[in-house]
Formats: C-alpha cells, sequence, structure tokens
C-alpha cells in the first residue's frame, strides 16, 4: 500500500497545537465519546476478551481512565522524549495482553487487525463527536487530521503502511469492520454494563449515566446497537439532540483557551491524575453492578 503524505504533516510523534489532531482532541466534550469508542472496540471479539481478561476496568475503572488519558495526550502532544516513554509503556502494556476470545479463538493485544481497530474507533469517535459540538472540518482539514492520526497509530504499535491510505479509505474500513467482525460477546455485554453508568457516589452515578447513554447508545452504529440489545426511538433521538443542541451552545460561550486548560493538564502534569478515594468507591460500585448483573467472579 502505497501511503499518501501531505506536506504539513510531520513524520512521527509528537504533534504540535497547530495541528488538527490537536484542535479536535483538545476539545473536552470529545470525551464524552468514551463510551461509544469503547463499546465499538469491545465488540470486536479479540478487543473485547483482552479488556475483560486483562483490564482493571472493574478493579480500578477511574484509575484505568485516567492512565488511559495520560498515556495518548502525553504520546500524541507532550516532548519527544515523554512520547518516546509512552511508547514504551504501551507496547510493554501490551505484551502481556494474550489469550482466547469467547469463540475460543488465539488473541493478541499485538495482533495488527486488533491494534489497528482499537485505534479508528478512537479516531472516529473524536471527529463524530468534534463535530457535534463544533463546526464540521473542511474536506482538506479532514485529509490533515486523518494523516496526523496514523502517527499516533504507529506510536500505538500499528505498523507503518498499515493504516487505510485515505479518509475515505478508513470510512469504509469501519464500516467492512463494523458489518463483518463485529459480534457482541459475553465479555462485550460485561464491559457495556461496567461502562453505561459513571462509578460515581450518591445519586451522581445515576444522573450521569443518563447523557452518558444517550450520547453511547445514540452514537453507535444501529446494527452494533442492536447486537447490544439496547432500545432506541425518536424520543430518545429528540433528547440527544437537545443534549447536543445544549453541548454546542456551551463550547460557542466558552472562549477556547479555557476549553483547552483540561487538555494542557493532561499533557504537562508529571503523572496520571490520581484521586484515591474515588478510585476506591467506583471500584466497589463498578464491582456490585457486575455482580448483579450476573457478571461477577
Amino acid at each position: 500500500m502505497v501511503t499518501r503524505r501531505l506536506s504539513n504533516v510531520p513524520d512521527q510523534l509528537p504533534l504540535g497545537r497547530d495541528s488538527i489532531f490537536w484542535k479536535v482532541n483538545s476539545e473536552p466534550l470529545v470525551f464524552a465519546g468514551g463510551g461509544r469508542a469503547l463499546l465499538m472496540q469491545v465488540a470486536h471479539p479479540g478487543v473485547g476478551a483482552g479488556v475483560e481478561q486483562h483490564s482493571t476496568y472493574a478493579r480500578d475503572p477511574w484509575g484505568r481512565l485516567f492512565r488511559t488519558v495520560d498515556i495518548m495526550m502525553k504520546l500524541s502532544f507532550a516532548s519527544v522524549e515523554q512520547s518516546e516513554r509512552q511508547q514504551r509503556m504501551l507496547d510493554k502494556m501490551h505484551r502481556r495482553v494474550r489469550g482466547t476470545t469467547d469463540h475460543g479463538d488465539a488473541y493478541s493485544a499485538h495482533d495488527v487487525d486488533l491494534q489497528l481497530w482499537v485505534w479508528a474507533t478512537l479516531v472516529d469517535t473524536a471527529l463524530v463527536m468534534y463535530e457535534l459540538v463544533r463546526p464540521r472540518l473542511t474536506d482538506a482539514e479532514r485529509d490533515v487530521y486523518y494523516a496526523e492520526s496514523k502517527l499516533m497509530a504507529y506510536g500505538c504499535g500499528v505498523p507503518r503502511g498499515a493504516c487505510p491510505d485515505t479518509f475515505d479509505d478508513f470510512r469504509r474500513y469501519i464500516d467492512r469492520v463494523v458489518a463483518d467482525d463485529l459480534k457482541v460477546t459475553t465479555s462485550a455485554r460485561a464491559v457495556a454494563t461496567a461502562a453505561m453508568v459513571p462509578p460515581l457516589p450518591w445519586m451522581l452515578g445515576d444522573v450521569a449515566a443518563v447523557p452518558n447513554t444517550l450520547v453511547t447508545v445514540g452514537l453507535l452504529p444501529s446494527s452494533l446497537r442492536d447486537q447490544f440489545g439496547f432500545a432506541w426511538n425518536p424520543a430518545l433521538q429528540r433528547r440527544l439532540d437537545r443534549w447536543v443542541a445544549g453541548a454546542r451552545s456551551v463550547t460557542t460561550l466558552c472562549p477556547t483557551a479555557l476549553r483547552r486548560v483540561p487538555a494542557l493538564v493532561a499533557v504537562n502534569q508529571r503523572r496520571p491524575l490520581r484521586v484515591p478515594w474515588l478510585q476506591r468507591r467506583g471500584a466497589e460500585l463498578t464491582e456490585r453492578r457486575l455482580a448483579a448483573a450476573g457478571f461477577g467472579s
């Protein structure tokens, strides 16, 4: 495969603050798509088994989230030394992730197909979320965004040349995997059970679950939504549309510099965020929810 080069895209990470990739991924509401990306990932049987068997999604859901954000933001936007350190850390983490899927097939986190799919869900979801709340990128900006996103793929272990060549090729790749390769397994259902209600104390989890569920379920491909057994109807679509309109208004009124603060903090902090009491409580709530749904160990 011959990969098209754009003259204003660097050859390797990190990317700068002038990149389209930064423009998209530093938008705070992009992170509201995390549930969508996760459910698309785990619907691939190999990824679902890897997350269910090796991830701390149940034992430390908040810590897992904080570490993931730290790795990806520093890998993409920190100094050369920090980016390379995060790449080595990610590779080391993936070496131990191997096993057997719910269907009895062997998998490894270093399988190119699995690496490619995880990366693709992040890139696709970030763009979907960004264009819901901010003006759509031009065709030229999309081309640059996609070319820059390939650098993140390489930093995550995807071999050069393995990514779809153009953005249009990428869209066709997403559609093909959704149609042909995704199957919601028991592992995927367990992860979805844990992810749909944020593990927050008191009534906060139930309150946060409403927009989280709307965004996650509403933006899933319809065939995948059906596999998970999620209900969707015109009334729910109208609620999602109202949420999007409100989110768009907030991003319009909030200055860009202020919206970029969380991303800058994530890039510049020395270590991943830690909130011990929240992490402990989050683990208790998640394990209780999984057990109630019949997924307890």
